[in-house]
């Protein structure tokens, strides 16, 4: 299709006359009428206001032929991701080497370590959102459960911890192994609650768009 007729048909597909074009354009209706009838062509920018006014490229309009047909939707499909991811094998790992220290340890401390190990990998092996977390707070509720009930002075958090171990520095007769372990479990696992309650502000401030 020729430049003259693609104007024609164009403004009368807008039902536009020769002067409403015109009066968009700037020019007379004269210049409007030898465009259609090919006396005439317009210039570069007379192309460019044609082609915003009626919602087209400057290539489709002069360009000879039928206007191109926008492209049809491409759909993209994503193929589901299987295996485990880096986040699962670990976890699976430390409930392989759990199980293993749960079977061959029989009653002793090897046992005790592999059912602990066992607990901490189910959450980097089930959870999907968050897994490192799950399984801070996991470790947390295992130090609470096998470590309190064992030892006479069970500081649980890490003031606590930092003061009894400042009654074992200055009372000599408290200087034990035992001591200086329940004080250490002290602080390890308070230092441990307040890393788990900042990344977990964090986490969920980045989940509901808080951040950037």
């Amino acid at each position: 299709m020729e430049l003259s007729q693609k104007i024609y048909e164009l403004r009368t597909g807008s039902g536009l006359s020769q002067l409403d074009l015109a009066e968009k354009l700037g020019v007379s209706r004269q210049s409007v009428s030898k465009w259609e009838t090919g006396q005439a062509v317009p210039d570069l920018d007379k192309l460019i206001r044609l082609a915003d006014l009626f919602g087209i490229s400057v290539d489709e309009l002069v360009r000879e032929g039928e206007r191109p047909a926008p492209p049809e939707p491409q759909v993209v499909y994503v193929a589901e991701q299987r295996g485990f991811s880096p986040v699962q094998k670990a976890g699976a790992a430390l409930e392989v080497v759990g199980l293993l220290g749960l079977v061959l340890g029989g009653m002793g401390l090897v046992s005790l370590i592999g059912a602990g190990l066992m607990l901490l990998g189910l959450p980097l092996l089930l959870c999907k959102k968050h897994p490192w977390l799950w399984m801070g707070w996991t470790a947390v509720a295992i130090s609470l459960l096998v470590f309190n009930p064992h030892t006479s002075v069970s500081p649980w958090g890490l003031f606590g911890g930092m003061r009894y171990l400042y009654w074992i520095l200055t009372n000599p007769e408290l200087r034990y192994y035992a001591s200086y372990f329940a004080a250490a479990i002290g602080i390890l696992r308070g230092s441990l609650i307040l890393l788990l309650i900042f990344l977990g502000i964090r986490a969920r401030r980045r989940g509901s768009g808080a951040e950037p």
